[in-house]
């Protein structure tokens, strides 16, 4: 054990000299490094976060239990209440991340702090952002291609054909922009939604965040209900026919009445009377069979639609969260250093390769 831990320091203290000989260079190259990470930290534009925080209901159809038994007093079926969603909260990451999440994003109205700018969304991203000045210059090929060979990539505003199946480059690019500035989290422990949105100005990044929040809603109220809808939108339809079937035997009684009042000791007009009298029964016990499953149906709809507890609402943000300016500092001096030490480590072993074979 000796052994090795000597062996370790006849390793490093060779290491250590080599770094307090080559110890000015290193300064410099720390210099350096301290100008260059401050002139990319600068560089970067500050960002703002805005977080949103939504604690959803459970998504276990347990709560329609109730709903069920009613329905069963009613002597209506209305299937398996108990089954859970196959849209889980751990399902809602990939739905914001979504192309046509992110596209349903493109006409909201945003607003910066200042008035200055008062926009879409998809304007404000696609024209409106602060760049690094290094995106410039790795722009400038694209630029020289589009000068010599024009295309038409689109206006900045959004297309009137936005197609689900189709997107321009211009559109892509505003979506694949928009997904690294809107995340969302899930903690399935807590049963809590995160949902955290960073732009280049306080306010809208508020406005966005309290959007996306909106819309997640709407995605999620609009899967769970969809199918109790379709069966409300049926029983209505069902109700209605019963409704007319049951008013036109009505007036079709009533006018038989009408007209054979004084004929009713008759054998024939009283078999006539009772079979208009029980096809208007039997009608308005389809008529009342469907407005109990009408009502249960609306009552599902109710049921089925989800409620969300906003823990934290979006709000302005007073400090910027980016760039972490000293982070990036710390991350240029550790990379010099490193590299610094690197290379002494293999230019001293490519100096001993060269001497033996110079020897040789």
């Amino acid at each position: 054990m000796d052994l090795n831990l000597d062996k370790k320091i006849d390793d490093i203290v060779p290491l250590l000299h080599s770094i307090w000989a080559d110890r000015r260079r290193l300064v410099r190259n720390c210099i350096i490094a301290v100008v260059v990470g401050l002139i990319v930290a600068f560089s970067i534009p500050r960002e703002y976060e805005s977080i949103v925080v939504l604690a959803p209901e459970s998504s276990q159809g347990s709560s329609l239990s109730g709903l069920s038994s009613l329905a069963s007093m009613a002597g209506v079926n209305v299937g398996n209440l108990s089954a859970e969603d196959a849209l889980y909260p751990e399902l809602y990451p990939q739905i914001t991340g979504s192309t046509t999440f992110l596209s349903d994003l493109y006409s909201m109205e945003v607003t910066s702090g200042d008035g200055e700018i008062k926009t879409t969304l998809f304007d404000y991203i696609a024209n409106k952002q602060s760049k690094p000045w290094w995106e410039y210059i790795l722009a400038l090929p694209a630029r020289l291609k589009e000068m010599i060979l024009p295309k038409d990539r689109g206006a900045a505003s959004i297309p009137e054909d936005v197609s689900y199946y189709s997107y321009s480059e211009k559109q892509h690019s505003v979506i694949n922009r928009l997904r690294k500035k809107v995340w969302t989290s899930v903690d399935v422990g807590n049963n809590v939604i995160t949902i955290d949105v960073m732009m280049q100005d306080a306010k809208i990044a508020a406005q966005v965040a309290d959007r996306v929040a909106s819309l997640l809603q709407e995605y999620v109220t609009k899967y769970r209900t969809n199918k109790s809808q379709q069966d409300y939108l049926y029983s209505e339809k069902l109700f209605k026919e019963a409704e007319a079937e049951y008013h036109k035997k009505q007036e079709e009684y009533a006018r038989y009445m009408d007209k054979h009042m004084l004929g009713t000791l008759k054998m024939q007009y009283k078999a006539e009377e009772e079979r208009l009298m029980n096809e208007m029964q039997l009608a308005y016990g389809i008529y009342n069979q469907m407005a109990q499953q009408k009502e249960i149906a609306r009552a599902k709809v109710q049921e089925r639609t989800p409620v969300y507890t906003v823990m934290q609402p979006a709000v302005i943000p007073f400090l910027p969260a980016g760039p972490r300016k000293l982070f990036i500092l710390v991350g240029f001096l550790f990379l010099t250093v490193f590299g610094h030490i690197s290379w002494l480590i293999v230019g001293d072993k490519l100096k001993g390769a060269v001497r033996k074979i110079a020897e040789k």
